[in-house]
């Protein structure tokens, strides 16, 4: 397992483990925001506006 990858399980597992403590399951907010998270990520690597 390469860095990367062990990184990306990382951020699941705490977004997962996230949403089941939170008070009211607030799961799409933290759907939305990880979503974004990538995106923004993308965008910035490849020097594009977000959408």
């Amino acid at each position: 397992m390469t860095t990367v990858e062990k990184v990306a399980m990382g951020i699941i597992g705490i977004a997962m483990a996230t949403t089941l403590v939170l008070p009211g399951r607030q799961t799409s907010k933290i759907i939305d925001s990880v979503s974004s998270l990538f995106r923004g990520s993308l965008a910035t690597a490849m020097a594009s506006p977000k959408r």
